[in-house]
């Protein structure tokens, strides 16, 4: 932030300097004034700077922009003509601050009027030609000043939003995963807990498990550049010749990415597993321009793949694309559009357009004084204005180049040195065009240029540049001259090469923020993918197993009832999902491991020292998933049970030797979950025993993570879901 405000102060400081030394040195018609009121003139100035620059920095108030206009104008009762206009930065300000907001432009017109009218009617000396010049200093010198400040205002707000849409869209799509698990769960999960019959509530509780994990397979922290990388690795493993033909950039919507790595990870299971073929060729293109295109087409026999995609099918068509299955698979989704209307759009096209009219007021300049000459019956060179008349108009078409909106893509190399030549060129032939008591040709080209050479050329060298440009006019132009009027256009070409420095710099830090906002909307949105993931994989997957398990050994209508009630519970963590429901309860879960230990015959120890709270959320998902993994894959005679305050122990004397069950995910996430905590996970398997232990650092904040994240992402189900 302090580095988007550092053109608008640098700009400040120097428009003042300015001013008072111009107040000092050439007061103007009517006499030097006194040095009191040269003093008074002074402290004026300074007060006026820090106002004006706390009013377009950090935002201003009423007051502030009374105190402005009374700095501005007071001044002109003691010092008249000397007091040069002051009102550009009063204009920006009012453009900025002032409300109700449509009053601006009429206020801001009012300022410029009222600067021609001081000086061509109320002051003495009055002259209609030096009053529109201060009327035009007013209007392009508060145009100036207010793109320096709105546009450091809106990299400052692109950085202060990042965060609330962040969790805008990670919220956004925790909302749509739990439609679509509610949906696809719900209806099978409603008509076990109404049953009786546990064959019947068995049976959906194993379709709902499927579905489950297959869910939480989908919604893995997986995008198209990771799945790439993996179908390359699994089909070369399969001993399938694979091509890729992808573009670096990413898709540019989180979901576009999500979804077109959902069809890559579909079509290359389905044709390992039902099909052998031959070769894979893998294209992608998400670059800028277009649609954004997968297509995946393999060579030799392979299986239709209409069904294994129908819920990419669904999932694309809901972002407005399409999928073909065809011989090929190939699907398309139309870009997400840009921030339309944000700050990102319209810093650009503000730089332009102040820097357009700083163009036209320098052309205008230049016009200005060749008619003026021309009227004192000066002789003007018709070579040299032919070639002002070229040179001029080439050196603000490519100034204007060089601002152009085209986010960060820089403009053509020759761009800078073709301005350079034109300028010096100018300076050089037509700089003798009209004599510098007429004006001449203004010596803040340089400064223009120079502020173009900071953008384009990289340090030292772009110093080295821009003190050139802005110290060659003066012997090309004015030759021999006073060293005051050498002082005064230094710091106005200064000041020109500073404003176009910022005009071209300021909307390329926008763009990079506006880049940086979208990736950490992309990384926010797989985050909360992840973690739908891992609870559907831990808390509901856990219950539909716990369901299977009493099911295999059911015996009665009293067992149909309770598994009736775990389905039941089953379905209320499916509802709670992108709700925010209440942390599971540490006693309820043992009570629930006990049960279901025993049911499944083994003996069970249970010690229990409660921990914290925030601590016992922790412990009780880590327990659910760890007794559900004993009874899956073990056949256990005794578990024991161990909780302190900072320990949860889980050990099992039936596990199966290391290597001999299917790779899974259930320890990765619950590894995962302990180190978020601050926590860490073991797992021992010795002498037929298997003993997982979860260890916590004594006195946690907020060891489960359930109070929201330090990026600003609103808590998610997390550990939160399937609470009884």
């Amino acid at each position: 932030m302090r580095d988007s405000r550092l053109p608008l102060f640098a700009g400040i400081v120097l428009f003042w300097t300015y001013r008072i030394l111009v107040m000092w040195v050439f007061p103007g018609p009517g006499g030097p004034p006194g040095t009191a009121a040269l003093l008074a003139g002074t402290g004026a100035a300074v007060a006026l700077g820090v106002l004006q620059a706390r009013a377009l920095a950090w935002r201003g108030s009423l007051g502030n922009l009374t105190a402005q206009a009374v700095l501005a104008y007071a001044p002109l009762l003691v010092l008249g003509g000397a007091w040069r206009p002051a009102s550009p930065l009063l204009m920006a300000s009012v453009l900025l601050l002032a409300a109700p907001a449509r009053a601006r432009r009429p206020a801001a017109a009012s300022i410029v009027a009222a600067e021609f009218a001081i000086r061509a009617v109320w002051l003495p000396g009055a002259d209609a030609g030096y009053a529109a010049w201060a009327a035009v200093v007013t209007l392009t010198g508060g145009l100036q000043f207010l793109a320096l400040a709105r546009l450091g205002h809106l990299v400052r707000a692109l950085e202060a939003t990042r965060a609330e849409l962040a969790a805008r869209r990670a919220a956004g799509e925790r909302l749509r995963i739990a439609r679509g698990l509610r949906a696809e769960l719900g209806r099978r999960l409603s008509a076990a807990a109404a049953s009786a019959d546990p064959a019947e509530i068995t049976a959906a509780a194993r379709a709902a498990l499927a579905r489950a994990r297959s869910v939480a397979d989908d919604y893995r922290d997986r995008s198209l550049t990771a799945e790439i990388e993996a179908a390359r690795t699994v089909l070369a493993a399969s001993g399938v010749p694979v091509r890729v033909e992808a573009d670096a950039a990413a898709p540019s919507a989180p979901r576009a990415d999500a979804a077109l790595a959902g069809v890559l990870r579909r079509t290359v299971v389905a044709a390992l597993r039902d099909g052998r073929p031959d070769g894979c060729v893998i294209e992608c293109r998400t670059g800028p321009g277009g649609p954004e295109r997968l297509r995946v087409a393999f060579s030799g026999p392979v299986p239709p793949f209409a069904e294994p995609l129908a819920a990419s099918a669904a999932e694309i068509a809901g972002l407005g694309g399409r999928l073909a299955t065809g011989p090929a698979v190939e699907a398309e989704i139309p870009r997400a559009r840009a921030w339309a209307g944000g700050p990102v759009s319209a810093a650009p096209w503000l730089a332009f357009a102040v820097l357009l009219v700083l163009e036209l007021d320098h052309l205008g300049t230049v016009a200005a004084s060749v008619v003026m000459a021309r009227d004192a019956g000066v002789t003007v060179d018709p070579a040299r204005l032919a070639v002002a008349a070229v040179a001029l108009p080439l050196v603000a078409a490519l100034q204007l180049y060089h601002v152009l909106p085209r986010g960060e893509a820089r403009p053509r190399r020759w761009a800078l040195p073709a301005q350079i030549v034109l300028v010096l060129a100018a300076f050089a032939v037509a700089g003798p065009l009209v004599p510098a008591d007429y004006g001449g040709l203004p010596a803040t080209y340089g400064g223009l240029v120079a502020g173009v050479v900071l953008l384009n050329v990289r340090p030292p060298w772009s110093w080295a540049a821009a003190a050139a440009l802005l110290l060659m006019p003066f012997p090309l132009l004015y030759g021999a001259r006073p060293p005051a009027v050498v002082l005064l256009s230094l710091l106005a070409s200064a000041g020109f090469m500073i404003s176009v420095h910022a005009l071209g710099r300021l909307p390329v830090a926008a763009a990079r923020l506006d880049r940086a906002r979208r990736e950490l909307v992309r990384t926010s949105v797989l985050r909360e993918r992840l973690r739908i993931a891992r609870d559907v994989h831990d808390l509901l997957g856990s219950q539909l197993s716990a369901i299977i398990i009493r099911g295999a050994i059911a015996a009665g209508p009293a067992d149909g009832a309770r598994l009736a009630e775990l389905a039941g519970a089953a379905l209320a963590t499916v509802r709670s999902i992108g709700a925010d429901p209440a942390p599971l309860r540490l006693a309820a879960e043992v009570e629930s491991a006990r049960d279901l230990l025993d049911a499944a015959g083994a003996r069970v120890g249970v010690t229990v020292a409660e921990p914290p709270a925030e601590i016992a959320a922790l412990f009780a998902v880590v327990l659910r998933e760890s007794v559900t993994n004993v009874v899956r894959h073990a056949r256990a005679r005794r578990c024991e049970i161990a909780i302190t305050p900072a320990r949860l122990r889980v050990s099992n004397d039936g596990a199966p030797r290391p290597g001999t069950g299917p790779a899974g995910t259930g320890l990765a996430n619950l590894r995962s979950r302990a180190a978020e905590a601050g926590g860490a996970l073991t797992v021992v398997h010795a002498d037929g025993r298997f003993t997982l232990t979860v260890e916590m650092p004594a006195g946690p904040s907020d060891p489960a993570r359930l109070g929201g994240d330090a990026d600003g992402v609103d808590p998610v189900a997390g550990a939160q879901l399937g609470h009884r």
